[in-house]
């Protein structure tokens, strides 16, 4: 497979990596390695860690105002 070497902005790069992640994703649930509610519970899981993350450095800022 030959890659063209071309400049990207950095949208095209995050859609591009969007588009592999949901291939793989697609993959996986369809050869039985992984069920679409697994899917949404480990999703679902990030979500709520990087929101906790995200609160935890809210108060971190707020705290040395």
């Amino acid at each position: 497979m030959e890659h063209k070497h071309e400049d990207l902005d950095t949208e095209e790069i995050a859609v591009a990596a969007y588009n592999k992640i949901d291939a793989l994703i697609d993959l996986l649930i369809k050869k039985g390695i992984i069920s679409e509610e697994e899917f949404e519970e480990a999703e679902e899981a990030l979500w709520e860690e990087l929101e906790a993350n995200n609160d935890e450095e809210d108060e971190e800022e707020d705290e040395e105002e």
